[in-house]
């Protein structure tokens, strides 16, 4: 960085040796605009809406400027939200999150600059906003804005930093950065116990398994006697037995559970081409409960309880 400043010095130099005595068209060196940027040293982590306890990101900025960084003020943060899930029917407006004053910079043994390292956990960018996690989505953004304030007043953000400062390694400007909401699978595969009031108002009991597919978070509900017999599947978790009877014949068809992002949904059609939606789902530490519809008027609210002696995760509707 010093070499930059010196050699334009010493261009400065030789162009005022051969113009003395003409009129000068650029200004004198001393008489410049003098700007200060933070440039990156480090940057780790991501946001992961199934892990928001431990999610952070973490980076580490040198300043630098004429005066070897000492011009720098204060530099902040501001985080807005893009609601990609819903078309951007629920985008938040930029607030600041973060802002760092000069006296509180130490000095990088490496440079001898000041600089700063800053963390933001994602539980920090949600309170911000007042979100609980069932307000976000897997997709979703948070796009990071920094403003860097100099002693002198002038103001730098990366709309008046040129391109190159921020794209170029030997500089690194950072100013912006975008962070996307992103999802660990949830451990859904197991052999559960059900418990199911049906639309008549009669309890049935039994065993159930939720086995992973080939596709990423797409489960098939079978029955743990006869995993390979998909007329032995029941997707009504006894509410068939309960209300119609046993030995029903059970809605079979191809429908599925898929999991997004702990976001919990049925797809496909039952043999009669009915199709089912999950009204609510909430978790009671090993006890899942959901409150299911098909488009036939029937439904029931499930209790699938964990045999494993663990709890289930944050699963919510999807």
């Amino acid at each position: 960085m010093k070499k930059i400043l010196i050699s334009f010095f010493s261009l400065s130099l030789l162009f005022l040796a051969f113009s003395c005595e003409q009129e000068r068209a650029f200004p004198e060196f001393e008489d410049l605009q003098y700007g200060s940027f933070p440039r990156r040293l480090s940057f780790t982590g991501e946001y992961f809406i199934t892990n928001i306890a431990t999610s952070k990101i973490t980076f580490k900025v040198e300043f630098y400027d004429e005066n070897q960084g000492k011009n720098v003020e204060s530099y902040s943060w501001a985080v807005s939200y893009i609601d990609r899930t819903n078309n951007g029917a629920n985008n938040r407006p930029a607030q600041t999150i973060r802002t760092v004053n000069a006296s509180q910079f130490v000095t990088n043994p490496d440079t001898g600059l000041p600089s700063t390292t800053i963390e933001i956990p994602l539980q920090d960018v949600l309170n911000l906003f007042g979100f609980s996690a069932n307000d976000v989505n897997g997709g979703d953004s948070f796009i990071f804005n920094a403003t860097l304030r100099r002693t002198d007043g002038k103001v730098f953000t990366s709309v008046n930093t040129n391109d190159l400062l921020e794209g170029q390694p030997a500089f690194n400007a950072f100013f912006q950065f975008r962070a996307d909401l992103k999802c660990t699978p949830a451990a859904l595969a197991g052999t559960y116990n059900y418990s199911t009031v049906g639309w008549c108002g009669t309890t049935q009991t039994g065993t159930t398994r939720l086995v992973a597919t080939s596709v990423s978070g797409v489960f098939n509900v079978v029955s743990p006697d006869a995993p390979s017999d998909p007329d032995a599947a029941d997707f009504s978790f006894g509410a068939y037995a309960a209300c119609y009877g046993a030995g029903s014949t059970l809605p079979g068809g191809n429908l599925q559970i898929v999991e997004n992002c702990y976001g919990l949904r049925p797809i496909g059609l039952s043999r009669w081409g009915e199709d089912y939606w999950y009204n609510s789902v909430t978790v009671d530490g090993p006890n899942l409960i959901i409150d299911w519809e098909n488009s036939y008027a029937e439904g029931g609210v499930t209790t699938l309880t964990r045999t494993d002696g663990t709890n289930w995760p944050p699963l919510k509707k999807g």
